[in-house]
């Protein structure tokens, strides 16, 4: 069995991910608000974030060597990273270093370089290998729960990984800030490769701030 899965994105009305300006305070409101005990995010996305937010020059120092501390009473969840392709090599004490998750754990699989994973042993950072050439998600999903005990993860990540949660029916739940704005059709959009109609049920519809809407859904099975 694997953890409740939900996507959580910030789109335009026309849903799609670029092309306008999203407003991160209440993105990660409202992710917080879910209280997952771990968020999920792609390589990719993980990769650009701290190309735009971060300085990617910074050096990795001794202490970013070492697993910090577990403490039992930390509530922040873990940030799990799907990169079967090693993109984050040299990369991952940046979000060893952030205030918001805990620790840092790794989704690779039998193809991943073994310079990757020798890179996350040096360095501590819990792995779980699932899946020939990618990551079988359901697979990991279930290892999170059976070894660190996750049951609910948040998905805050771009359109290629959120369309495997949906297409190989692991999402359980659909939550969008949609932005008052049209970003218009040359811009990437967040369900452009799911493979086919996916019925959902509208759980909440919440005016915010600025003409933003909070719009839930379950993922009907």
């Amino acid at each position: 069995m694997y953890p409740e899965v939900i996507i959580h994105n910030s789109v335009s009305l026309d849903y799609a991910v670029t092309g306008f300006d999203a407003d991160l305070g209440l993105h990660y409101g409202a992710l917080a608000a879910f209280e997952p005990e771990a968020t999920l995010v792609g390589s990719t996305t993980a990769k650009s974030g701290i190309e735009m937010f971060l300085d990617i020059t910074q050096p990795e120092k001794e202490a970013d060597r070492h697993r910090p501390e577990m403490r039992p009473d930390d509530r922040r969840p873990i940030g799990v990273f799907v990169d079967s392709r090693g993109m984050l090599k040299n990369l991952l004490h940046f979000y060893r270093n952030l205030e918001h998750i805990r620790d840092v754990v790794v989704l690779v699989s039998d193809a991943t370089p073994k310079d990757y994973l020798d890179y996350l042993r040096e360095r501590e950072y819990p792995f779980i290998r699932c899946g020939t050439e990618r990551v079988d998600l359901k697979a990991a999903l279930r290892e999170l729960r059976r070894q660190f005990g996750v049951s609910r993860v948040v998905s805050d990540s771009g359109t290629d990984l959120n369309s495997v949660l949906i297409r190989e029916g692991i999402a359980d739940t659909i939550s969008l800030i949609v932005h008052p704005v049209v970003s218009g059709d040359r811009e990437k959009r967040l369900f452009d490769r799911i493979g086919g109609r996916v019925a959902l049920e509208l759980r909440k519809a919440v005016p915010m701030e600025q003409g933003t809407v909070h719009l839930v859904y379950a993922v009907k099975r």
